[in-house]
């Protein structure tokens, strides 16, 4: 019956993935899809195992990371995406050059620091998701997640209290924060430009 369900799951690609962060590796995220390590081409043949990327920052496009990622949504196919932090911007450049459409939560995105120089411009972003920040983030500003969700129309959720790390918590979850209204982040984006 085990191997019925995980072939069943695996032709419906119903299982959620997700995009580690800086100095992480797949299995950190704490995601069943991700439970297993992938070796160099488990993940291209319909395996479990989620993308491990570098920690290179600057990339663009052409990056092993990037490509894997593209790769990674094209034959998986998640119907849903945990993108954390960094893994958040390879996502952005992953998901507009893919054939996957699934549905992301993005935690505390850093699409704005640095790691993907070739990201296209915010309203171009990919807009299939919820956004999720910490208040007590120290580490990506809740203004860029503001803005970011201005620009794409994505639902912004955030949680009093949590910093970068631990906003991890809520990533099933996300409307279980607190969803900011558009005069709210807006307030944040004058705030941080003062």
């Amino acid at each position: 019956m085990k191997l019925l369900m995980e072939n069943w799951r695996r032709y419906i690609k119903e299982e959620t993935a997700a995009f580690h962060g800086y100095k992480m590796a797949p299995t950190d995220m704490r995601v069943a899809a991700c439970d297993e390590p992938p070796d160099d081409s488990q993940w291209q043949t319909g395996e479990k195992g989620c993308p491990q990327f570098s920690h290179d920052r600057g990339i663009d496009s052409n990056h092993s990371d990037v490509q894997q990622a593209i790769g990674f949504l094209n034959n998986i196919k998640p119907s849903h995406l945990i993108a954390y932090s960094r893994g958040a911007a390879v996502a952005f450049a992953a998901l507009g050059k893919s054939k996957a459409n699934p549905s992301v939560t993005f935690v505390a995105p850093a699409w704005r620091r640095g790691w993907v120089s070739d990201l296209p411009s915010v309203e171009q972003l990919y807009k299939n998701g919820v956004i999720i920040h910490g208040t007590a983030d120290d580490k990506v500003p809740l203004a860029h997640s503001a803005e970011l969700s201005l620009a794409t129309g994505m639902p912004l959720y955030i949680f009093d209290g949590m910093g970068h790390i631990n906003i991890l918590k809520h990533k099933n979850n996300p409307k279980a924060g607190r969803l900011l209204t558009d005069e709210e982040k807006k307030a944040l984006l004058n705030k941080d430009n003062t």
